[in-house]
């Protein structure tokens, strides 16, 4: 095999997290980039040393093998489906899309697409933590019992501080508005209901709550900016039901003061606890198990191997031909659950995940 052709969609922030990525990976060349603003895909592509700038996205297909999409949420359906195919391998940027049937649209391309050798992916990037690939493995294993009780949690808290800049500025400001983000939900919800379901097992039913406070500008209270109308979600709390029976409770929110970006989840079951706190060790595992340990309520920390990322996941999978996970069916499976989310925030009933 020679050099697996790399192109990317989008050439905004997160992107150059992916350019940044495979650059430094042997057997893969960074081929092309495409996006709406020429200039800053010139400018990005000069940094990372992209061999061309596409003008359009049926010339990024010819050059490529592998595309990343690191687009807005809303593109990444219509993207993702010319990939697949187009029988290019896909990494897409998480939510894997802003709605069910289109999550569910996807999720058949992929399968499809998987029958002729194609490798997919959705870029759940915590997955690269050692302490959350040993929780699931230890979830099951079976060490830890029958699960009765999930908690878990992702806190930001750049509406409260501008700890990343303020809440005003571009790149912030789009995920405020209900017309270009499904807000906290959706932009991070997503990731702490893939690492709650991963570890803990999949989910039955959801009931949700959602809020939108008003922001502070200049001392202010404001429910508009810019143009922008700051409706979208910024606190969720989640009652979950597991298929395995166990219940618990997620929560997201940006405006968890003191917490800059932190992700928790403790899955308890019968006779033994694990916990993942990926600010306080992104490659570690507290872990409680066993009649001894549970008598004395004696914790264990463990540090772990380093486990590749998903960029490394994905180029290995294209390589070995064997699809890693999260595949694009996962994506779309946390995309059920946000719906579930969605409908309960209005309906204020439980709320059955759809299947995919």
């Amino acid at each position: 095999m020679g050099k697996i052709r790399i192109g990317i969609v989008g050439t905004g922030g997160m992107a150059h997290a992916h350019a940044g990525n495979f650059q430094q990976m042997k057997g893969v060349a960074l081929a092309s980039c495409l996006d709406v603003n020429a200039e800053r895909a010139k400018t990005f592509a000069e940094k990372f040393g992209f061999k061309k700038v596409a003008t359009d996205f049926d010339g990024l297909l010819a050059d490529c093998d592998a595309i990343s999409v690191v687009t807005p949420d809303a593109l990444h359906a219509q993207q993702s489906l010319a990939i697949l195919r187009a029988g290019k391998h896909l990494l897409c940027e998480k939510p894997l899309t802003i709605s069910l049937e289109e999550a569910k649209e996807v999720a058949e391309a992929a399968r499809k697409a998987s029958e002729v050798g194609v490798i997919h992916m959705t870029n759940f990037s915590y997955r690269g933590s050692a302490g959350f690939q040993k929780a699931i493995e230890l979830r099951e294993s079976g060490v830890l019992g029958h699960i009765r009780h999930v908690s878990s949690f992702y806190l930001q808290e750049w509406l409260a501080a501008p700890i990343w800049g303020h809440w005003s500025n571009e790149g912030f400001l789009w995920r405020l508005d209900k017309r270009t983000s499904g807000g906290v939900l959706g932009d991070v919800g997503c990731h702490i209901l893939d690492m709650t379901t991963a570890i803990a097992g999949d989910v039955k039913r959801v009931r949700c709550e959602l809020r939108t406070f008003e922001k502070v500008y200049e001392g202010q209270l404001v429910s508009e900016h810019g143009g922008k109308n700051l409706d979208a979600n910024d606190s969720a709390v989640i009652e979950v039901e597991f298929s395995n029976g166990a219940f618990g409770v997620v929560q997201t929110t940006r405006w968890a003061t003191g917490h800059a970006n932190h992700l928790r989840c403790e899955v308890h079951g019968t006779e033994g606890v694990l916990s993942v706190d990926l600010d306080r060790n992104w490659n570690g595992i507290d872990t409680m198990i066993g009649e001894k340990a549970l008598m004395k309520a004696k914790w264990k920390s463990k540090d772990l191997k380093p486990t590749p990322s998903n960029y490394e996941r994905f180029i290995k999978s294209i390589k070995t031909g064997r699809q890693d996970q999260p595949d694009i069916v996962r994506g779309a499976e946390v995309q059920a659950i946000l719906h579930a989310c969605e409908q309960s925030s209005v309906s204020g009933k439980w709320e059955l995940v759809p299947s995919i």
